[in-house]
């Protein structure tokens, strides 16, 4: 009977390492030697399963995208049915737990290597055209006398609120995000 492939495992194992290293080091510092310590495995098999560094970073980016449209598809679930906007900017304005800010401390990293990695800004674009998506959806529901245009701009208005609110979160500046979520709702006010 032959054994069961590992290479799922094993690149799940690798991925969950560089996320480690990340948080530990951040992605510049980040060397395959120290990813495959991390991952208690030889360089050669790091290689083996995933590839070079850039496609073990290209790989993570890959998961994260898998793992925000799930986040999207669980929070378009949770919404109410009325205010669906509204709960929505609660959600993305809300307080994070630690698990969070180190999650945005990764999508911060692999965002960083869209400029070089061209399957990275693929995926961020994927995960921008998204998002956007789905909050002009949720905001139509909520303003279906809003034109289509100013959905759009103020979707993108929220979007860049929403990126600069994550980025602030590893600094602690809740003031800052209580502003930022102030603002959208100035901005959203002005559909309707």
């Amino acid at each position: 009977m032959a054994r069961p492939s590992m290479a799922g495992q094993r690149r799940e194992e690798i991925l969950d390492a560089l996320e480690i290293c990340i948080l530990e080091k951040g992605i510049q510092a980040t060397s395959l030697e120290h990813l495959a310590e991390t991952a208690k495995m030889k360089r050669t098999i790091l290689r083996h399963y995933i590839g070079n560094r850039d496609e073990i970073i290209c790989a993570l980016s890959a998961r994260w995208t898998d793992k925000y449209n799930q986040q999207w598809q669980d929070t378009l679930a949770w919404l109410p049915n009325k205010y669906r906007a509204d709960a929505l900017i609660d959600i993305l304005f809300s307080s994070r737990s630690s698990e969070h800010i180190n999650n945005t401390i990764i999508g911060e990293a692999l965002f960083s290597e869209a400029k070089r990695l061209p399957e990275i800004k693929a995926d961020q674009e994927k995960i921008m055209a998204e998002f956007n998506r789905h909050l002009m959806a949720v905001l139509t529901s909520q303003y279906s006398e809003a034109t289509a245009e100013k959905i759009e701009l103020v979707a993108a208005g929220i979007y860049a609120n929403y990126l600069m609110s994550e980025s602030l979160l590893p600094l602690a500046l809740l003031d800052e995000v209580l502003k930022l979520k102030k603002s959208t709702l100035l901005l959203m006010s002005t559909l309707g």
